[in-house]
């Protein structure tokens, strides 16, 4: 099924790849390298993590091929241009960046290759802790993936388009975030933003290895029209800021930002200690 990739990597992170990709797979091997203790240790993985094999494809045809043959997922063939990625269990098929400007609907930028892929290891370490990732609801694993990545905080597409969406009082109904595929990815991230700073990580992780059932509101202190109340005060009163010089900046978000005290930088107050 492989025929005619190389392969380089150690004996967690494997990239598989064609002639003339090799560039692209050193840079997928550090991106991952980098990222994927910090990733398993927000999430407290104790278990042994299988090793991960990502395979860059050159072309959209392979892309799909490989979707559909190696990850077993069924996909509309030829796939939209925007789909770039696919992750299953341990496997990674990822459009190579060469491919690009003919198959995909991106420009290549090095930073932003880096973030996807932690994107879809989230995903990975979400599923290999999971009780049922099937019953995950799409706002929560495209939130986690989307936060946890850095992509909320440095690409555009997310968090200034929230920004501006805030500041023309355009923020959609919280129950359409959690159930609209295309609001689950433009916001869920700011609902998960939201937990991990008014609950700490600790309730993140316990969410993710507990929630069997995708009722994820069950594991807070509220009710949803009260979250709902919460998170708008929190976008209206700047929750989503552009990050501080004292912040990260290597453009990956730092597991343990919010480290389960009880406020926020912005002051923002757990539940149980606010009156409401």
């Amino acid at each position: 099924m492989l025929e005619g990739y190389s392969e380089l990597g150690d004996a967690r992170i494997g990239i598989r790849y064609v002639e003339g990709e090799g560039s692209f797979a050193e840079r997928a091997f550090a991106a991952l390298d980098a990222k994927l203790p910090a990733l398993t240790s927000y999430f407290e993985v104790s278990e042994p993590f299988p090793p991960i094999r990502v395979v860059l494809v050159p072309s959209r045809d392979e892309f799909d091929r490989l979707v559909r043959e190696l990850l077993r997922v069924e996909i509309e063939v030829p796939s939209h241009p925007a789909r770039i990625a696919q992750p299953q269990r341990t496997d990674m098929v990822v459009l190579s960046p060469s491919a690009y400007e003919k198959h995909s609907a991106f420009d290549y930028v090095p930073a932003e290759f880096d973030r996807l892929l932690v994107h879809e290891a989230v995903h990975m370490v979400e599923e290999f802790l999971s009780p049922d990732i099937e019953a995950s609801p799409g706002w929560w694993g495209e939130g986690l993936a989307v936060h946890l990545s850095g992509q909320s905080r440095y690409e555009d597409g997310f968090r200034k388009a929230a920004v501006a969406a805030v500041a023309a009082k355009a923020i959609p109904p919280l129950g359409r975030v959690l159930t609209d595929g295309a609001l689950a990815y433009d916001w869920g991230w700011t609902v998960v933003q939201l937990i991990e700073r008014a609950y700490g990580r600790e309730r993140i992780v316990r969410i993710v290895r507990e929630c069997a059932d995708g009722d994820v509101l069950a594991f807070l202190d509220e009710s949803a029209e009260t979250l709902e109340s919460r998170w708008r005060t929190w976008l209206v009163d700047g929750g989503l800021e552009e990050p501080s010089d004292e912040e990260e900046t290597d453009g990956t978000a730092r597991p343990g930002l919010v480290d389960g005290s009880a406020s926020d930088p912005r002051g923002w107050t757990r539940p149980s200690e606010t009156t409401v």
